[in-house]
C-alpha cells in the first residue's frame, strides 16, 4: 500500500504520524485475516456459529490423532505456510512437550502481522467488552514460537533434525511441482520416525465434486485460488509422490469435504512389500464418511 502523505495536511511533523498510521493499516489486516479465516470455519459449521473456526480446526486436529499424530518430547514443529501464524500458536497449545515451534512462510507482511500479534499478548484484548474475547483472537506469548520468512521447499533446516512438519491448508495453495519440492523438503529435514501432516480440500469428496461441476461458482473460488484446479487434478498424483519418499502414508476424512493426511519417514523399515496408503474417507457405500455440513452457496445461515 502506497501512503500519499501531505505536509500541509499533516503538519510540520508529519514523519512523526507514520508509525500510527502503520499500526493502524497492521491493525485492519489482522482484523480482516482473522475474520476471513473464522468465517471459513463458521460456513462448514453453520450450527456453531462463531465457534465454528474452532470447530474446524478440531475436526482437522481429530482426524490427525485417528492417524497416530504425535510429537516427541523435547521435538521441533515445523509449520510451513504458517500465515500470521495461528495454526502455529494452536500447536503451541496442543504439544506442550515440544522444545520448538518453528513458523515459516513466504510472506514477510504475514510474518510481520503474526510476530507483532505475540508481541502484544496478552495486552491485546477488547478492554470494552464484557467477554475475554481477543480483539481478533485469544493471544497468548509463548517462547517457544518462532515466525519466519522463507520458502518452504528450501526451509535451511538441518537434515534429519524435526519431528513434525506441518501443512494445513497449503497444498492447494501451489502449483503440483511446488507442492512435490515441499514434500521433499519435508523429508529432508525430518528425522526418522518424524511425521508430515496434511490437512486440505478433499477434491474425491462428493461436496467439492459437485461444487467444481459448477463452472460459475468454480470460477469465484479460483479467482482467489489460481492453482486450485492443478491441485483438484493433481491430488491423487500428490499422495502417489508422497507414498515414494514416505514409507507409512494414512489419509482420513477431517469434515465433509476436508481430509487429514499422516505420513511418517522410516527409511530403514523394510516394508516387505509394494507400498500402499491406508485410506479410511470412504464408507463401504462409497459415500463420504463424514456427513457434509457445508453452507449451501447461496445461504447465509441455518435456520
Amino acid at each position: 500500500m502506497m501512503l500519499h502523505l501531505n505536509r500541509n495536511w499533516l503538519g510540520e511533523y508529519y514523519i512523526l504520524y507514520i508509525p500510527i498510521i502503520l499500526l493502524i493499516s497492521l491493525t485492519a489486516m489482522s482484523s480482516y485475516l482473522s475474520f476471513n479465516s473464522r468465517s471459513i470455519g463458521a460456513r462448514n459449521f453453520p450450527q456453531y456459529a462463531s465457534k465454528g473456526e474452532d470447530v474446524f480446526r478440531d475436526a482437522f486436529d481429530q482426524a490427525l490423532y485417528k492417524l497416530g499424530a504425535s510429537c516427541d518430547e523435547e521435538g521441533i514443529i515445523v509449520d510451513c505456510g504458517c500465515g500470521t501464524g495461528t495454526s502455529t500458536r494452536r500447536l503451541a497449545k496442543q504439544y506442550p512437550q515440544a522444545k520448538e515451534l518453528i513458523g515459516i512462510d513466504l510472506s514477510p507482511y504475514f510474518i510481520d502481522v503474526g510476530q507483532t500479534l505475540l508481541r502484544l499478548s496478552p495486552t491485546a484484548i477488547d478492554v470494552n467488552s464484557n467477554s475475554k474475547e481477543g480483539w481478533i483472537t485469544n493471544i497468548e506469548s509463548d517462547e517457544r514460537i518462532q515466525l519466519r520468512q522463507g520458502d518452504i521447499s528450501s526451509t535451511e533446516l538441518a537434515s534429519n533434525s524435526v519431528s513434525v512438519v506441518n501443512l494445513s491448508l497449503v497444498m492447494h495453495e501451489l502449483p503440483l511441482y511446488a507442492a512435490k519440492e515441499v514434500v521433499l523438503e519435508a523429508h529432508r529435514i525430518l528425522k526418522q520416525g518424524g511425521q508430515l501432516w496434511i490437512s486440505e480440500m478433499d477434491f474425491e469428496s462428493q461436496a467439492y465434486k459437485t461444487q467444481r461441476e459448477n463452472a460459475a461458482l468454480f470460477s469465484l473460488l479460483r479467482a482467489t485460488e489460481p492453482y486450485l484446479d492443478e491441485y483438484a487434478d493433481g491430488t491423487a498424483e500428490l499422495r502417489s509422490f508422497i507414498l515414494q519418499q514416505f514409507d507409512v502414508v494414512k489419509i482420513t476424512a477431517a469434515t465433509g469435504r476436508h481430509y487429514a493426511l499422516l505420513a511418517e519417514k522410516n527409511d530403514n523399515k523394510s516394508s516387505g512389500g509394494e507400498k500402499t496408503i491406508e485410506d479410511s474417507r470412504f464408507n463401504e457405500d462409497g459415500s463420504y464418511a463424514i456427513e457434509d455440513t457445508h453452507l449451501k452457496p447461496w445461504e447465509s445461515s441455518k435456520q
